[in-house]
């Protein structure tokens, strides 16, 4: 499979919340409209991979939180673009990438890829 990530992943484990984003030009009547707690996989300054039970569509959005080891923070919008379940039983993966982020936090996370490296 040919990688097609712009930037580098870095592994991550983190619990954040979703919140999903109404949009005026899709049906969301099959979104859940409450909030819940996803498991961060990994991260990258353009999108991150976490596990959910919950079933989430493609190209939906949510609004979160993300709180890195160091505890800095950053909100964002993301969108979901991948999703992979092999066995169909159990958390399902996603990929998403952001779509709301500042470049100040993209640099936050680039800070927190050069930390994990150095400490490993």
């Amino acid at each position: 499979m040919q990688e097609r990530r712009k930037s580098n992943r870095m592994k991550i484990d983190v619990s954040i919340q979703l919140n999903s984003v109404k949009s005026n030009n899709k049906d969301t009547s099959e979104l859940k409209k409450d909030a819940f707690m996803v498991d961060l996989v990994n991260l990258s300054k353009d999108g991150m991979g976490f596990t959910s039970n919950e079933k989430l569509e493609l190209n939906t959005f949510y609004d979160t939180t993300v709180v890195l080891w160091t505890k800095e923070k950053f909100d964002t919008v993301i969108e979901i673009v991948r999703m992979e379940n092999l066995d169909g039983e159990g958390p399902t993966f996603y990929g998403c990438r952001f779509v709301g982020i500042m470049p100040s936090d993209q640099l936050k996370i680039q800070i927190y890829e050069m930390l994990n490296e150095n400490n490993k």
